[in-house]
């Protein structure tokens, strides 16, 4: 007997992630996590999948079958990448003589 796994559609990833956040406050981030990927599959740029799994995978620390650290990270760098993307989009338009430069929090850019 084989199942076929449903692939989730765009339009439900909202209320998958609004499940997968009941199923970390239920003390499941197993099954919080598993959602979170199918999201991703589905919309890779998506900030809400990525910080629930994030948070997800780090709830799962100590746990037998835990996550790695370096899954956790590869997660929160994408998660990392996105925002600051965004954030350089969003400040790209305000002013036009120069280019926008990420900078670690408390560190000045050069040039400043």
């Amino acid at each position: 007997m084989t199942f076929e796994l449903k692939t989730l559609s765009p339009d439900a990833v909202p209320r998958a992630l609004a499940k997968a956040e009941r199923y970390r406050l239920l003390n499941e981030p197993g099954e919080a996590a598993s959602i979170c990927l199918d999201a991703i599959e589905i919309d890779p740029d998506n900030q809400e999948a990525l910080t629930t799994l994030v948070l997800a995978l780090t709830e799962q620390f100590g746990e037998d079958l835990g996550p790695s650290l370096s899954e956790v990270l590869k997660a929160a760098g994408r998660l990392e990448r996105l925002r600051q993307a965004r954030h350089a989009g969003s400040a790209s338009g305000a002013g036009r003589g120069g280019a926008v430069r990420a900078a670690a929090p408390g560190v000045k850019p050069s040039g400043a």
